[in-house]
């Protein structure tokens, strides 16, 4: 997972640095072969501003949270990206279990037009 972390009229800190790292961990998970997380913190009057920009397997998800406390945004970004990622993932589970039923089916028809014959 390639995380990049940048500031828009804010200063990103180690300590803030290290808490998107930690809270990102939850998505390794669903982690598959490229994902690439952009994630830019900002400050617009008494809103902390959080972008998250989440490229995985092919599926680009953009979230933004707005919060008077940025560690509250962070967490508000992340389970929202989380909740996306796993819909994602339970589609193509389902799209796959629904493919795989599908031929089993025209299999046993086919057998049986084989067995007619």
């Amino acid at each position: 997972m390639n995380i990049k972390i940048t500031g828009r009229n804010i200063d990103v800190t180690d300590a803030i640095k290290d808490y998107v790292e930690k809270r990102l961990e939850r998505l390794e998970k669903f982690e598959g072969n490229n994902t690439d997380v952009n994630v830019v913190c900002s400050v617009e009057r008494e809103d902390q501003i959080v972008e998250m920009q989440v490229s995985h397997d092919g599926d680009f998800i953009r979230i933004e949270e707005k919060n008077p406390d940025l560690y509250a945004s962070i967490d508000l970004a992340i389970d929202k990206v989380e909740r996306q990622m796993r819909k994602g993932k339970e589609k193509r589970n389902d799209r796959n279990k629904q493919e795989s039923l599908k031929e089993k089916i025209m299999g046993m028809f086919s057998g049986k037009e084989a067995d007619e014959v």
